[in-house]
Formats: structure tokens, C-alpha cells, sequence
């Protein structure tokens, strides 16, 4: 693939960090920053720089308001306890898509030449909150919040007048009717997808050590009667929670901190370090009022991609990583970038081709249905693990062929949707 920056952009560093809550024993008793300094040394220490080296920061989180004690900007704080204090820093707000965008941020940081070494980190405590006034290791779930918050209420504009486009899940359907609509299979043969990329990607999780949840549909379905899983997951056990999407099919709201390195090619030989070079990223933003917002954005981020690889098709790339919040995304976003053939892409995953030991691999980690979402954090942890995956260190869900060319595809908010093509240095 052509490189599309005026100065070579590497990634050289990056983090390890479980998806976890804080009533895991593993998080008990910590608290944000320390997950954070955490994440930021992880990735430092894999890149082999030290604080000092940092030229610049960017940091995603979406909801340090109400989780961090009400907290507006947390950066000084959270420079402190990486170690980094009086460096440049940008927070990133941009929903869910705030760790993709921050990532391409850190990139055009360095290709414009202002920076040579970047910190892109984020952090997010989705389901737990710091209590305004109390020491910020006192984590309390977020239903004890005393105000009235909620994501969705918190992403979009719901006064009387203007269009709330997630109260009816509007959003999370949409995928599944353009399917229908445009490829005429069943609403049934969709929910056998739906279901079947479900215990795919659970299984992808029960191999890998930082996903959130790491035990298989097939042993759940057993310890409920079910000999044949696929009849758990049509099953009461796994209910419908709209049209088209059922419980196993909705995205995880976990604990996370993440960070990755990303400097310049010289910088790279200079590390002696292997290092995967970023090729090139786009992003598109829409309001919700378009009609098949996801598809479109999908659409209008792999035209500004692909414009500048002309010689490059979905099916020469090793891997996808895309953002799954409920079923219908992976789906979609692998037809609309050619890495599954369109209309026909749900075949592959019935037919078990999209596990992390199948021929078209996706979300190998397991995605944000099994691996965890944690919003502003969940795009670095997203492109970490697509890293990992290029390197060969991805662990029990490595993929067992060669990972050169990898696309990471992220959304956030229903509103924005970001393309970020990778490839390994030869």
C-alpha cells in the first residue's frame, strides 16, 4: 500500500491492559488514574522511550463529567500520574469514536513534523463513578449516580422538537432492515447470523486473557440444557431486545485504559524497534436523521480510503477490526470494505470463516460483544489489539496466518465513523 503522509507515520509501543470492572479483584481498590499510568507505562516501557521523550499527548474520554467526580478536564491530573507533566496535551471528545480519532490525531502530529514521539491514551469507567468531593478510589456503581444520566441521553439531542434517533434503537435496526431490503434473506436466516457471530467472536474472547468475557456460548448453553448451542442462543436465555438484535448481541460496557506510541519512521530505526507502519486514515460524520447513517458513513470513509490505493480490494487485506456495539455493525462495515463479499457476507460467518482461526478473520480479540467496550478508551484498545495481532503477540486468538495489512474500521455516537489502514514494515 502507498503510504499517504508526508513523513512515514510508525506505531512502536503499545499497551496490554484486561478489559475489566472494578469489582474485579484484579481493579479492586484502584482508581482511574492508576489504570491510566498503568496503560501509559505499558506502552512506553514497549517502545522503549521514557517520559521525557514524549513530545505530545492525546487523550480520549467521553464521560469524565459525571464518572470523574465532575471533572471537565482531567488532563493535568492524568499527566501527573503518567509522568509526562508541562507536555503539550489534547482531549478528545468525540463519543465512541474518541480513541480512533485521538489515534489519527497523534498520527498527523507527527507527519506535519511538530512531534516526533506521541502518547495517544484514553481511559473510561462506563458502569462506575468517582462521588464528587471523595477520594477517587472510592468507585461506586453508576446506578447510585444521583443525577440522571444515561449514554444515550448524554449522545444525543432529545428536546421535544429535534429527532432522537436512539430511544427507539433506531439506530442499532437500521443494519438489519438495509439487509433485508437490499439482499432479500429472511428475517430468520438474519437472527441465525446474528446468533452465529455472537458465539464467533465469544469464542475469539475465550482465548485471549484481556477480553472481558472469556467463557464460550457452547459451555453457557451446556450448563443450561442446551446441547446445541445455536438452540440456547434462539432460546429465552438469549432474548430479542428489539427486531433484530437479542442480548449476546449488544455491546459490553466495561473498565479500560489503553495507550499507544506512535512516532516517526526515522524515530523507529532509531528505537531498533518493529514497528507497523500507518498507511493512511479517514473519518466520516452524519446525524442521524440520514437515512442508513452507519451503512453511509461506512460508505463515504472507504471511498476516501481507498481513492489513494488504487490498486488495493478488501480481499487482499489479512484482517479486519472493526467496532461491533451491536450485531448488525460487523456485518456491514465487512461488506462495505470488500472484505466479505456483499450480500453474501453472512454466509461466512454461519460457516464459522470469520473466527480468529478462519480464512476472513474479524475482530479476533473478540470485538466489544465478548472483548468489552469502555467508549472514549474503546479505539486505542481496538487498534492495540489489531497491533498485537501484527506483530504475532496477540496470544491464544492470534491469527495463524501472517497479519501484514490490517483495516480498523471504528464508530461512535452513531454520528462518526473512522477507516485506518496498517500495514507491517518490510
Amino acid at each position: 500500500m502507498k503510504q499517504q503522509f508526508t513523513r512515514p507515520v510508525s506505531v512502536v509501543g503499545t499497551s496490554t491492559l484486561g478489559q475489566r470492572y472494578f469489582d474485579d479483584p484484579e481493579y479492586e481498590g484502584l482508581s482511574i488514574y492508576e489504570l491510566w499510568a498503568c496503560a501509559c507505562h505499558q506502552a512506553m516501557d514497549d517502545a522503549g522511550v521514557k517520559p521525557k521523550d514524549i513530545d505530545k499527548i492525546v487523550y480520549s474520554q467521553f464521560a469524565n463529567f459525571v464518572t470523574a467526580g465532575n471533572a471537565m478536564a482531567m488532563v493535568g491530573s492524568l499527566e501527573e500520574w503518567a509522568g509526562v507533566a508541562g507536555k503539550p496535551i489534547t482531549h478528545i471528545e468525540q463519543a465512541c469514536a474518541s480513541g480512533y480519532i485521538a489515534f489519527t490525531e497523534a498520527c498527523n502530529a507527527v507527519a506535519s513534523g511538530k512531534a516526533d514521539i506521541v502518547l495517544c491514551a484514553g481511559v473510561e469507567t462506563p458502569k462506575h463513578f468517582n462521588a464528587r468531593n471523595q477520594p477517587a478510589y472510592m468507585i461506586q456503581p453508576i446506578s447510585k449516580y444521583d443525577g440522571w444520566w444515561s449514554p444515550g441521553r448524554v449522545l444525543f439531542d432529545t428536546t421535544y422538537y429535534r429527532f432522537d434517533g436512539v430511544s427507539d434503537n433506531l439506530l442499532t435496526e437500521e443494519q438489519g432492515k438495509y439487509y433485508q431490503k437490499h439482499y432479500g434473506i429472511s428475517e430468520e436466516t438474519l437472527d441465525e447470523t446474528y446468533n452465529a457471530m455472537a458465539v464467533n467472536l465469544r469464542r475469539n474472547a475465550s482465548r485471549n486473557p484481556r477480553a472481558c468475557e472469556r467463557k464460550e456460548y457452547t459451555e453457557i448453553a451446556k450448563e443450561n440444557g442446551y446441547d446445541d448451542v445455536m438452540d440456547y442462543m434462539r432460546s429465552d436465555h438469549n432474548p430479542k431486545i428489539t427486531q433484530y438484535i437479542r442480548k449476546s448481541g449488544s455491546v459490553l460496557h466495561n473498565v479500560a485504559a489503553g495507550a499507544i506510541i506512535v512516532c516517526s519512521e526515522e524515530m523507529a530505526k532509531k528505537l531498533n524497534k518493529k514497528a507497523v507502519t500507518v498507511i493512511d486514515h479517514a473519518s466520516s460524520s452524519n446525524t442521524q436523521r440520514h437515512p442508513y447513517c452507519f451503512h453511509q458513513m461506512n460508505v463515504d470513509v472507504r471511498d476516501a480510503l481507498y481513492k489513494n490505493q488504487p490498486d488495493l480490494k478488501g480481499d487482499d487485506l489479512d484482517l479486519m477490526v472493526t467496532t461491533v456495539m451491536t450485531s448488525g455493525e460487523q456485518l456491514d462495515s465487512a461488506e462495505v470494505f470488500g472484505y466479505l463479499p456483499e450480500g453474501k457476507g453472512y454466509q461466512y460467518e454461519l460457516d464459522g470463516r470469520t473466527c480468529f482461526d478462519g480464512d476472513t478473520p474479524i475482530n479476533p480479540h473478540g470485538g466489544d460483544l465478548s472483548f468489552g467496550h469502555a467508549f472514549g478508551a474503546a479505539g486505542i484498545n481496538m487498534i492495540s489489539e489489531a497491533i498485537l495481532q501484527m506483530r504475532g503477540e496477540a496470544g491464544g486468538c492470534q491469527v495463524p496466518k501472517p497479519v501484514n495489512t490490517c483495516l480498523v474500521r471504528g464508530m461512535g455516537g452513531g454520528h462518526t465513523t473512522v477507516g485506518i489502514l496498517l500495514e507491517n514494515q518490510q
